[in-house]
C-alpha cells in the first residue's frame, strides 16, 4: 500500500480519508496542519504529523488536499502553490463506487467521491473535487481546482473552466462553457453563456 498524507483537516478531510481507505490502496498516515487542534485529530481519527514541513519526513508518501470549498475560493490553489511539490507527489483518490470510463482522464490531486459518474472522453483537471453522485457526461472538460458539488450534472461536451464552483444539484447544458471563477448556485440550470467571475442562480440561471 502507498502512504498518503492529507494537507489540512477541513470539513471534507474525513470524507477523503474514508474514500482513500475504501480504495484499499492507500495507507493514511495522518495529516499536516499549521495549527494544532485536538478536536480535528479526534474527528479525523488519524494523527496530526505537524506543520507542512513534516512532509519532508515522508518523502515517499503521496499527498492530497484535505481542504474543500463551499464557494469560489483561491485557498486550495494557494496551498498547492505554497507547498511547491512536484505533480508526481500528488495522489488521485477515487472511491470504488464511482464509475470512471477507461477513456476518461483524471489528473493529479483530483478527488472523486462515492457514486460519481465520469463518462467517455471526459477530462478532470488537477486538484478537482467531483463530489457525491455528481454526473460528468461524455467529453466534458473540467479545469483545475474546480469543485463539482453533490448531484450536479454536466452535459456532454460542456467545459468548466478553472476555479469554478458548481453547486449542489446544478445542471449545466451540453456543449456550454462555464467561465473561470464562476459560482453556479445550488439547483441552478445554466443554459447560456456568461462571462467569468459571475454568480449564477435560478432556473434558467441568471446573474445574481
Amino acid at each position: 500500500m502507498q502512504d498518503l498524507i492529507l494537507v489540512g483537516g477541513g470539513e471534507l478531510a474525513r470524507v477523503i480519508i474514508e474514500t482513500a481507505q475504501a480504495q484499499k490502496c492507500w495507507n493514511v498516515v495522518g495529516f499536516v496542519d499549521p495549527e494544532p487542534c485536538e478536536e480535528t485529530t479526534r474527528r479525523l481519527g488519524v494523527e496530526r504529523l505537524g506543520t507542512d514541513d513534516a512532509l519532508s519526513s515522508y518523502p515517499r508518501a503521496k499527498v492530497i488536499l484535505g481542504v474543500g470549498t463551499i464557494k469560489v475560493s483561491n485557498a486550495r490553489r494557494s496551498i498547492v502553490a505554497n507547498l511547491g511539490l512536484p505533480d508526481t507527489r500528488w495522489a488521485t483518490v477515487v472511491h470504488p463506487s464511482a464509475y470512471v470510463s477507461p477513456s476518461a482522464t483524471i489528473n493529479h490531486g483530483a478527488i472523486i467521491l462515492a457514486g460519481a459518474v465520469i463518462c467517455s472522453g471526459a477530462s478532470i483537471g488537477s486538484h478537482c473535487i467531483i463530489n457525491l453522485g455528481a454526473k460528468i457526461d461524455h467529453d466534458v472538460h473540467v479545469g483545475s481546482f474546480v469543485h463539482v458539488a453533490p448531484q450536479a450534472a454536466l452535459g456532454g461536451g460542456s467545459r468548466i473552466e478553472d476555479d469554478a464552483y458548481i453547486g449542489m444539484g446544478a445542471v449545466i447544458r451540453d456543449h456550454l462553457t462555464v467561465s473561470s471563477k464562476t459560482l453556479v448556485g445550488m439547483g441552478a440550470v445554466v443554459s447560456k453563456q456568461f462571462g467569468p467571475g459571475k454568480t449564477l442562480v435560478g432556473i434558467p440561471a441568471r446573474e445574481l
